[in-house]
């Protein structure tokens, strides 16, 4: 028993430091872009090509994840795309002009897609392993990690520190930690099996398999707007000063981290699908609310409750997609996670573009619309035939 405790330990604790590392390398990021402007001396459309190019390789990497998991196994993975990546990162403040810079972010990307279906997966695994329910905790890891990852920026930005010293060895530190770490990754996954896929193709997966990549599109569709619009929604057509704008992002991210870290026992109660119809309906209904309102605090408590709603209906859909068998074998998880990495792509253009049209406050219509649709199809987010349990505070 205290073999199989401390092999379970051990298994949470590589797999929590996978999403650990994958954040606070994505949180190193926002405080230096506007140095990384500055010093490719870009306008805001030439860092948006750059951008733009990350997004597209996220999504590409998402796509390759799924042959390349099926050939070397999520462990392997994620053991090799998480140095890789943090050479990425590392070598972004010589990746002068805009070519350049552009590749450095493609390759970035590609490999954060690449690393997020290799250790969802892998988090799958675990469970299956050792039939707990821990994914929607270990979202919340990536959750807090994203904002360690921007505070030590923002530590080495106030030092004063070069960014050509600061983000490789900010991304070393990272690496080099979490390294240690992920060699206790779970081995289910090698040679070619594809850990999570455990129940059999039929007739109605393909449309269970269609609707979680609603879910998960939606969800990430919000998200998206919330963190790159909801400061010029509180500045613009809620009236917020600017020292309050920001609240929005904070009370976003801050429910949503908070709710993941409880998802897992919310679902142990009322069942996965109900957590997540519930939650994208709250968001739904708190946003709309503050739409109506269009005062300041409401949308800021709005947001927060957004996020708590939200928070775990990603992880969810995850875990259900992880137990589903598409065409060709393999696991539902990769096209379910590229359809949420789409969504966040989609969604700020959209409110952009309607914005521009028709107006700010009617462009939020767009995330009320996507956590309904989510909550419509919160049914698909069933769990596999071998259920889980939470883990008690022993193991």
């Amino acid at each position: 028993m205290d073999t199989s405790r401390r092999a379970l330990r051990r298994a949470r604790t590589a797999v929590a430091a996978a999403f650990a590392a994958h954040a606070m390398l994505a949180g190193l990021l926002g405080p230096w872009i506007p140095q990384l402007k500055a010093r490719n001396g870009l306008d805001a459309a030439g860092l948006g090509i750059a951008l733009a190019w990350l997004a597209a390789g996220l999504l590409i990497g998402t796509r390759l994840a799924d042959p390349a998991v099926r050939r070397v196994g999520g462990r392997a993975l994620v053991r090799t795309g998480i140095p890789v990546l943090g050479f990425g990162y590392a070598l972004l403040p010589v990746s002068t002009e805009l070519p350049a810079l552009s590749a450095t972010f493609f390759a970035i990307g590609i490999a954060s897609g690449l690393v997020d279906v290799a250790m969802n997966i892998e988090a799958v695994a675990v469970e299956r392993r050792y039939r707990l329910r821990v994914m929607t905790a270990i979202h919340g890891v990536w959750s807090v990690s994203l904002f360690v990852g921007a505070g030590l920026a923002a530590i080495g930005i106030a030092l004063g520190m070069p960014i050509t010293v600061h983000l490789p060895l900010a991304a070393a530190l990272v690496v080099g930690t979490s390294s240690v770490l992920l060699r206790w990754l779970p081995a289910s996954g090698e040679s070619g099996e594809t850990p999570g896929a455990v129940e059999p193709r039929s007739a109605s997966t393909q449309r269970r398999i269609a609707l979680l990549c609603l879910v998960a599109g939606g969800s990430f569709l919000v998200e998206g707007i919330a963190i790159e619009w909801s400061a010029v929604y509180l500045r613009g057509p809620a009236g917020a000063s600017p020292a309050a704008a920001g609240l929005a992002v904070v009370a976003f991210s801050g429910g949503m981290a908070t709710s993941r870290f409880v998802g897992d026992r919310l679902v142990a109660r009322i069942g996965q699908p109900t957590v997540v119809r519930i939650g994208a309906a709250a968001a739904a209904l708190a946003l709309g609310t503050a739409l109506v309102v269009g005062t300041a605090a409401p949308s800021i408590v709005g947001f927060a409750v957004v996020g708590l709603g939200l928070g775990p209906v990603v992880p969810l859909a995850f875990r259900s997609a992880g137990s589903l068998v598409r065409r060709g074998g393999g696991s539902a998880l990769p096209i379910v996670l590229t359809a949420g990495y789409a969504g966040s792509v989609v969604g700020p253009i959209a409110v952009g573009l309607l914005a521009d049209r028709y107006g700010l406050r009617l462009a939020f219509l767009v995330p009320v619309l996507a956590c309904a649709a989510a909550a419509f199809a919160a049914s698909a987010a069933r769990e596999g035939t071998a259920q889980p349990t939470v883990p008690s505070t022993e193991t």
